[in-house]
């Protein structure tokens, strides 16, 4: 469910928008500056704890059985992997 509001009516309602993410998690609120859409607040995904270290234990087993000689930093790597555009963006 997306609300659009206005930037001054976010600052005041701010509060009761964060509280209201208990209620409905789904809920993603545009916020909007002269009627143009230019920030949303959403509820952040959640992930399931040890993900983030499993899926760069195995980004590192990829990158070691490619190419021994080569060793490529995950830090690098690790930003295509774990994070995941939502709505296409």
């Amino acid at each position: 469910m997306k609300t659009v509001i206005s930037i001054s009516d976010a600052r005041k309602q701010l509060p009761g928008i964060i509280k209201s993410f208990k209620n409905s998690p789904d809920a993603v609120y545009q916020i909007t500056v002269h009627d143009e859409v230019v920030a949303e607040i959403k509820k952040p995904a959640m992930v399931r704890p040890g993900e983030a270290a499993t899926r760069l234990l195995a980004i590192r087993r990829k990158l070691k059985t490619k190419k021994k000689q080569y060793r490529s930093p995950i830090s690098e790597n690790v930003k295509d992997y774990l994070y995941v555009a939502e709505d296409g963006l």
